[in-house]
């Protein structure tokens, strides 16, 4: 696998993937996603110098997409930033997020020299609370009553993960 910067050719892709209830019911965003706002969005970001959003890449594969992520809100003076990940619908629990969080922590501390990388994640989102403690990442913190829960309407608690490069074991 490897890592590359997000690019408009890649925008269908994650459009698709975003709009999958396996992908969108675990995150913070309004669906149906659309292209149109995908684009404006990308536009926007894209001279964002505190931002690196990414695509991990089958290499062996054909160049086929088997992940996006980014490190976002990058902060040189805190030396921190924000990550997150979700891997292709069909190839999830095969490990693919996991080797997509190791390339970007790697990118985060090696590239771009930063200290913390942190994340959030939704309490009962158990997934990706094992896929961040496997790359490392420690639970800190839980923001209580954090977000409402769209299928149950309660409000729900969100975790904070976060990893400092003394702990990663690249």
């Amino acid at each position: 696998m490897i890592i590359r910067k997000l690019t408009t050719q890649d925008l269908p892709t994650r459009v698709a993937w975003m709009n999958d209830p396996r992908v969108y019911s675990s995150m913070h965003f309004d669906v149906p996603v659309r292209m149109d706002k995908t684009e404006e969005w990308f536009a926007r970001i894209s001279k964002d110098e505190y931002r690196f959003d990414a695509v991990f890449i089958d290499e062996m594969g054909g160049g086929k997409i088997l992940a996006f992520g980014g490190i976002t809100g990058i902060s040189s003076d805190a030396s921190k930033a924000e990550t997150y990940i979700f891997a292709n619908p069909d190839g999830q629990h095969k490990g693919l997020g996991t080797a997509a969080l190791r390339l970007l922590c790697r990118y985060g501390f090696e590239t771009l020299g930063l200290n913390k990388l942190f994340a959030y994640t939704n309490e009962d989102n158990f997934a990706s609370i094992r896929l961040h403690q496997k790359t490392g990442y420690q639970i800190e913190g839980r923001l209580r009553q954090e977000y409402k829960d769209k299928k149950s309407g309660r409000l729900k608690d969100r975790v904070y993960l976060g990893i400092l490069k003394e702990n990663w074991k690249g």
